[in-house]
């Protein structure tokens, strides 16, 4: 399970490197309705988003069960959600109700309508302040091990 983690660690770093690079680049820019003129703002956010979702997707599918076996917190891995959200946030790696509110950004931004343009910013600037705290979490269980 060791090799698994490690292994999930690399791959997560690389998705975080790619994103912080979109992240740094959408935060240093005026998001308005004139940014989504240009194919390479919108090559951005799409990137962003893209690399987001999938952080928060390997995080909660497979890295918190992985984390907490490997630290003998569990001692198996198909413990039901609730449960492994209740045990990272006892051994303080996350507060259970950020972790709801990244979850309510990853549903919003998979069901979002390209056209409300208002919405998109709104949705944007959400998965920007998600991004830093699923880089929190991230970076309390590597300091973990």
């Amino acid at each position: 399970m060791r090799d698994e983690l490690n292994e999930l660690f690399i791959l997560l770093d690389r998705l975080f490197k790619s994103c912080d690079i979109d992240y740094k680049e959408l935060k240093n820019s005026n998001i308005n309705e004139d940014f989504f003129i240009e194919y390479s703002s919108v090559r951005i956010i799409n990137s962003f988003l893209f690399n987001y979702s999938k952080i928060q997707d390997k995080i909660g599918a497979k890295l918190f069960r992985k984390f907490l076996y490997v630290v003998n917190e569990i001692n198996n891995i198909d413990l039901p959600m609730i449960d492994v959200l209740n045990i990272l946030e006892k051994i303080e790696i996350l507060n259970r109700e950020d972790w709801e509110k990244l979850r309510d950004i990853r549903n919003t931004l998979a069901h979002e309508y390209p056209f409300h343009t208002q919405e998109r910013i709104d949705n944007i600037q959400s998965a920007l302040k998600g991004y830093e705290m699923l880089k929190q979490i991230y970076n309390n269980i590597k300091a973990s091990l």
